[in-house]
């Protein structure tokens, strides 16, 4: 090899060409370094906007459902909330339970899957399963219904009632002939416990289930009048909020529509629970145009 040659380790350029390697590598490595460190920041700024996002879906999401729970459901109270995280998801648990005479009884559970990279997705949810098309069950117990005001009388479960032992605590929905005001429905009924409220444009055939019914808990009707008052200022409060939610509850609003023309919440039926010998001379009334049973629970 001729002895001026680049390739020479003994010339006098190899300095320089170490030089220049150590350069270039310095400068790849910290190219790549930068190229690194601003992938993961990338990654991570996106990581933490997706999952604030999340976070947010879950919040709005829970407060509708929350405020959902105090005006949907004849006699189903929201009870409480468990979340489990994982890096890029969330399962979120709700429990519902039913008040039958003081006792809570478990109604369903459902599971809600929050994901950063998509919306909430229910995936499970305890339906309610029926062998006809008027009766409904969850959980093996018996779904409450609502006869729509101005319907003929049907059959009804007055013969169930009276059927059961004096005893028994049970669930019964109550649907009036016609619709009457809260301090008429305190003065025939005083121990009811929630007040349905008929939607017209959504419920429109003769039977409404209970579990998607609308109305509101009547927290305590030994009060009177003043205190049943505050429960429908708290309903009608909590149908504006749910009508100008991110999450809209849409069914809402023909409901909001349907008490400004009437110019007051009229009740249509009612929850009562209690002992089977305290409900039948209740279901007597002159009112009382169809009887649902609901929860049996046997002493």
């Amino acid at each position: 090899m001729d002895k001026d040659s680049i390739f020479n380790a003994k010339d006098g350029f190899q300095p320089l060409i170490k030089k220049a390697k150590k350069k270039s590598l310095k400068k790849i490595i910290i190219v790549s370094t930068i190229v690194t460190v601003s992938i993961f920041m990338v990654l991570g700024i996106t990581f933490i906007i997706a999952y604030n996002q999340m976070q947010h879906s879950m919040e709005e999401y829970s407060s509708v459902k929350f405020k959902q729970s105090e005006v949907y459901g004849a006699n189903i109270h929201y009870d409480k909330s468990t979340t489990s995280y994982s890096i890029d998801s969330a399962i979120d648990q709700d429990q519902y339970v039913k008040d039958i005479a003081g006792i809570p009884y478990t109604w369903y559970n459902e599971q809600t899957w929050f994901k950063i990279y998509d919306s909430p997705t229910t995936i499970y949810d305890n339906l309610i399963t029926s062998t006809d098309s008027r009766q409904f069950y969850r959980n093996g117990q018996r779904v409450v219904n609502f006869y729509v005001p101005g319907g003929k009388k049907v059959e009804d479960d007055r013969k169930l009632l009276q059927s059961l032992a004096s005893t028994s605590v049970v669930e019964i929905g109550i649907s009036f002939k016609k619709e009457m005001n809260t301090n008429q429905v305190l003065k025939q009924f005083p121990t009811a416990q929630w007040a349905w409220v008929q939607n017209p444009d959504v419920e429109i055939s003769r039977y409404v289930i209970g579990d998607y019914a609308y109305g509101f808990t009547i927290t305590s009707p030994e009060k009177g009048t003043a205190n049943i008052a505050e429960d429908v200022k708290n309903f009608e409060k909590v149908l504006t909020n749910l009508s100008q939610k991110d999450e809209k509850d849409t069914d809402v609003e023909p409901l909001i529509k349907s008490i400004k023309q009437k110019g007051n919440v009229q009740v249509s039926g009612i929850i009562l629970t209690g002992k089977v010998k305290d409900l039948l001379p209740l279901i007597e009334q002159d009112s009382v145009n169809y009887v649902s049973v609901g929860v049996i629970v046997p002493y």
